[in-house]
């Protein structure tokens, strides 16, 4: 089952005023934006294929407003329709070897279309939580690698890392750590200059967070796994703290 239909069969049993754990989101708000999302994208590669110029990626609260008042039904249906848009816009770019610029990044329809299937994975485990389909989708290879691709180069995740960072109140120089799942590469994680992903093993003496791919991409997207199965016993004393406030939106 792939990222969009495994989404969409579980929206249609879910209430939509129903919490989310993307905080503050209900299920209908996480429709509201993945529908604006797939909207605004379909638009901006729509208008490349077209020579158009291109234009800035509308702020979510701006694309999300024409959805605020639609009855949850023909939200769903939006949904599903402007997802199948999306998806003959980023077949059409990969076939021409364009790229369009999203949200900062300038992006292939590869890369588009791995963004997506990402942010539908990390969205179902918002609201459905664990599951054994949810950890596939999760787990798999390229979503990992696309996280540390854009989590530094698109303007919202920019702004996101930043924010991670400013609430440290003292990060050791050069600080960096490692996040290791087993069977995949590492991803190490370097705070200090500036936040940065890199897929490469970690240098030796580097501390390190063992977890399954599927939770590392979750803590990549800002999402907080069950304690108990995040191992930060390789962290040095006094940086387990340091790791979690980083991590953990």
């Amino acid at each position: 089952m792939d990222e969009a239909r495994a989404l969409l069969a579980v929206l249609t049993h879910r209430d939509p005023q129903e919490p989310t754990a993307c905080r503050g989101w209900r299920v209908r708000d996480v429709v509201t934006h993945l529908a604006a999302g797939a909207r605004e994208a379909s638009e901006l590669i729509e208008a490349a294929l077209r020579g158009q110029p291109g234009r800035p990626t509308r702020p979510f609260a701006e694309r999300e407003a024409a959805y605020q008042a639609t009855p949850y039904a023909e939200l769903l249906a939006a949904l599903a329709g402007e997802s199948a848009r999306l998806d003959t816009a980023m077949t059409a770019l990969t076939g021409v070897g364009g790229t369009v610029e999203f949200t900062g990044a300038r992006l292939t329809g590869d890369d588009m279309r791995t963004h997506s299937r990402s942010e539908l994975a990390v969205h179902r485990w918002d609201i459905v939580g664990d599951d054994d389909i949810g950890r596939q989708l999760l787990a798999q290879p390229d979503l990992t690698a696309h996280a540390v691709k854009v989590l530094t180069t698109m303007t919202t995740l920019q702004e996101s890392a930043a924010a991670r960072a400013q609430r440290l109140a003292e990060v050791p120089d050069d600080f960096a750590f490692g996040l290791r799942s087993a069977g995949s590469d590492d991803v190490l994680v370097r705070i200090d200059p500036q936040a940065a992903l890199e897929m490469r093993h970690p240098d030796a003496g580097t501390p390190v967070v063992h977890s399954s791919a599927a939770d590392r991409l979750l803590m990549l997207w800002g999402r907080r796994p069950p304690a108990d199965r995040i191992d930060m016993s390789d962290l040095p004393a006094g940086t387990a703290r340091l790791v979690e406030t980083f991590l953990y939106v």
